[in-house]
């Protein structure tokens, strides 16, 4: 009735300034964006305000200045204020506190990238009110050692991946450039499998590939895996190096980019190709495959906007409203990466990606499409179609 209404009004105003021989002014391009406190500019849906917090275990590097550039791109139209904190991998007590934080503040929901502390958290969130979802984490310790307390809580709406739960699609992509690069002498580098038990099953798959090509391959043509070097979220040692001498390829399944590649530049170990994760700065990128030293010859990256998965479960949660097709229980999904195996892959990432330029031009969706993903902005929104847009992601699907 109150657009009717104020259609009504528009069409007396504008016949009015017709009777008196004027005209009303053309509609300009440049018009200012809407606040938010006005409905989303590019939907026309009235949003709600929100204050949501966001808790990643890092507060620097590629991915996180990408991921900020994206929230930052959505929160005017999508009237979500952010706030964000740092968490840790293996302090319970740190983040706990870090969640305090968040709550305190006027934190409405929280998005969490670690899972450490997390029962103790839900219930200090459960007694406030606070809904929590996960991203980049598959919450495989909850999953498997509380997982009624955290997957079963009303107050846990699910967690994205870092990627994949089971990453054994890039160690046998891995092995097959090992194989055809002809090389002899394998480091691999893994997190403890207590935090990352895919990248131990990844690390199995790859020597399995491995031992089959060994197993009909000619002896001077057979390659050598030395055991899985272990990181405690430390930098690799330099050690690693003279205690392999022998070594032509290292395949670090944990984050390379940030862990082992600074530690190869400094003992001169560049030369050694590095199969890896990430890629923490831009010089990174232009040592890729036939580019400047040539260190990194492939590497496996998630993409920030998978962050839209757990903020339209809160943001739904929040404004009272679900998906129709939404599962019982809360899930753990995966997600796209982009996997980058060439340097064509390499210049499509340099061109397009937002994890590479943080530009929120170059986001695989828009604020309006991030809307309209929520239930509570888009009646026709589905919890199938949510998952399907964190899963049209990948190197194939840049623009």
């Amino acid at each position: 009735m109150k657009k009717f209404l104020a259609l009504i009004l528009v069409l007396l105003m504008t016949a009015s300034l017709a009777a008196c021989g004027t005209s009303a002014p053309a509609a300009s391009n440049d018009a200012p964006a809407a606040s938010n406190d006005a409905p989303a500019a590019e939907s026309g849906v009235k949003t709600v305000h929100h204050k949501i917090g966001i808790a990643h275990y890092v507060d620097s590097g590629r991915a996180v200045d990408a991921m900020r550039a994206f929230l930052k791109g959505i929160e005017g139209p999508l009237d979500v204020e952010f706030v964000f904190a740092t968490l840790s991998t293996y302090d319970e007590a740190t983040n706990l506190t870090a969640i305090q934080n968040l709550i305190s503040s006027g934190c409405e929901g929280i998005l969490m990238s670690a899972d450490m502390g997390t029962p103790a958290i839900l219930e200090e969130c459960a007694s406030a009110g606070v809904y929590v979802a996960g991203f980049l984490c598959d919450y495989n310790q909850s999953y498997w050692t509380a997982n009624e307390e955290v997957f079963g809580n009303e107050y846990f709406l699910g967690t994205v991946c870092d990627g994949h739960a089971d990453i054994s699609f890039y160690a046998e992509d891995v092995a097959a450039k090992i194989i055809e690069g002809g090389y002899k002498h394998v480091g691999v580098v893994i997190f403890p499998e207590y935090a990352y038990p895919n990248q131990a099953a990844a690390s199995k798959v790859f020597r399995e590939k491995i031992d089959a090509y060994n197993a009909t391959a000619a002896d001077a043509d057979k390659i050598e895996v030395y055991e899985d070097q272990v990181l405690n979220f430390a930098p690799l040692e330099a050690t690693y190096f003279s205690t392999y001498p022998e070594m032509d390829a290292l395949f670090s399944i944990a984050a390379g980019a940030g862990m082992v590649y600074p530690t190869m530049v400094a003992s001169g170990k560049t030369d050694i190709p590095l199969f890896t994760s990430g890629f923490e700065a831009t010089d990174d990128a232009d040592n890729f495959g036939s580019s400047g030293n040539g260190c990194f010859k492939s590497t496996l990256c998630s993409t920030p906007e998978a962050i839209v998965y757990p903020l339209c479960l809160v943001i739904d949660k929040l404004n009272g409203t679900t998906y129709a097709d939404l599962p019982e229980k809360a899930e753990r999904v995966d997600c796209s990466v982009l996997e980058i195996m060439s340097d064509e892959d390499m210049a499509k990432v340099k061109e397009s990606a937002m994890y590479y330029s943080a530009d929120f031009a170059d986001s695989f969706l828009t604020a309006e499409d991030v809307i309209n993903l929520c239930a509570s902005y888009n009646p026709n929104a589905t919890y199938a179609g949510l998952v399907d847009a964190i899963n049209h992601m990948s190197v194939a699907d840049l623009k």
